[in-house]
């Protein structure tokens, strides 16, 4: 696999951005002892530095300021942010300076020059297990062990030409129902011809694709992924991933991919059609559970019960989909789900409740807000109430009618 198969779409906090060119900096820090009397100095060992990345990058496009003030609230915003490195992969850091440039000379287009520098940990004396890294971590087991048993499975080599041929229908629908997630949210329109074009270049490779079953599954999971970094945020991600979470199910109603045929297992051959029908619809399910375990690492929750929501939703589909899959798969998914489990219960578990709260006249919900918390954010609070409950006109909050509010 080249160099620019294993480069990642660059984002920070979810919000893509385009690089021109990245460094890094690193090294040890050193305090050098001199002493008088003595030629020889000595280097004192103090540690590794932490690690600097700089980029230059470019949000462009007809409505370019849109992603540039995202990209900016995003480098504004306060602590750890995760960022993903086309050469690096996924590192925690805080953005320490950015500066922006825009000219009429290239209009549609502003300039980044970013700093970010290496989090680490706040050590404290009781030891605390990173339940976030341990999710990645799975996740990237889980896809290695995924694309080997599709590699293991998916075969038209030595086969009829009908078997080859279903092979590619299978694999196209499976491309059709990525192009449909792409546009069943609202994803980043910047990115959304850049991930159709690749998503184009593999449906015209199918036909030769499919007789290299490895680099298949690696491009599939490539596509799905890029349903991460097409969206505008981890919610989102994850819904465009929810989609693909049924795919190929004959029994739903909202699932991708339902256009699949029953092959009757009376030859040989449509033996092997029918294994190669599950191991693209197993695949590309898989994938898309995988990909929203990563995202779910990343989703800051806003309530203990939106957080055991996406837990226990995503949890039951991995343990359904390992249970009709095989053996080293059924290990891997296993495993994710575990971490996946230990991860949003030790986030959320000191988050605020969800509760029921009648209000006794109808008044603003800034009103309601000082009612309930106080001086704690009023504003920020009264537009809480306001999105849970779908309120569209914040001014009138109903009197005598329940409202979820956060504890």
């Amino acid at each position: 696999m080249s160099w620019r198969d294993q480069m990642q779409q660059a984002s920070f906090r979810g919000v893509p951005f385009n690089i021109k060119s990245s460094e890094r900096n690193g090294g040890r820090r050193v305090a050098l002892h001199e002493y008088p009397g003595r030629d020889e100095p000595w280097a004192e060992d103090l540690g590794r530095k932490a690690k600097q990345f700089t980029f230059d990058a470019l949000v462009v496009g007809t409505d370019y300021m849109r992603a540039r003030d995202a990209l900016s609230d995003a480098l504004d915003a306060a602590g750890v942010g995760e960022l993903v490195h086309p050469y690096y992969g996924r590192r925690k850091v805080m953005a320490t300076e950015y500066r922006i440039n825009e000219s009429t000379d290239a209009g549609g287009m502003a300039k980044f020059s970013i700093t970010f520098v290496e989090a680490g940990e706040n050590n404290q004396p009781a030891a605390r297990a990173d339940t976030t890294q341990s999710v990645l971590n799975r996740a990237d087991q889980a896809q290695v062990v995924v694309q080997e048993d599709f590699g293991k499975t998916f075969s038209v080599i030595g086969m009829p030409e009908f078997v080859s041929a279903a092979g590619v229908g299978d694999v196209t629908k499976a491309i059709d129902s990525l192009a449909i997630a792409a546009r069943s949210t609202v994803p980043n329109m910047s990115m959304l011809p850049e991930y159709n074009l690749a998503l184009n270049g593999l449906a015209n490779s199918v036909t030769n694709l499919v007789r290299t079953p490895q680099i298949l599954s690696s491009l599939i999971f490539g596509q799905v992924s890029g349903l991460q970094a097409l969206a505008t945020g981890p919610q989102n991600a994850f819904n465009n991933l929810a989609g693909l979470f049924d795919f190929g199910d004959p029994n739903s109603m909202t699932a991708l991919g339902t256009g699949f045929v029953s092959v009757p297992t009376t030859t040989p051959a449509r033996i092997a059609q029918a294994a190669n029908q599950q191991a693209v619809i197993g695949l590309t399910r898989q994938a898309a559970l995988i990909e929203a375990a990563r995202v779910s690492s990343t989703v800051e929750f806003v309530s203990y019960d939106d957080a055991i929501a996406m837990r226990d939703d995503l949890a039951n589909r991995l343990e359904a989909e390992a249970e009709t899959a095989s053996d080293p798969v059924y290990r891997a998914l296993t495993d994710l789900r575990v971490a996946v489990i230990r991860d949003i219960s030790t986030r959320g578990a000191d988050l605020a409740r969800i509760v029921q709260y009648t209000p006794t006249a109808t008044q603003p919900s800034l009103v309601l807000a000082y009612q309930l918390y106080g001086d704690d954010d009023p504003v920020i609070r009264a537009g809480e109430i306001a999105a849970r409950n779908n309120i569209r006109r914040p001014g009138f909050v109903a009197g005598g009618q329940a409202i979820e509010v956060l504890t």
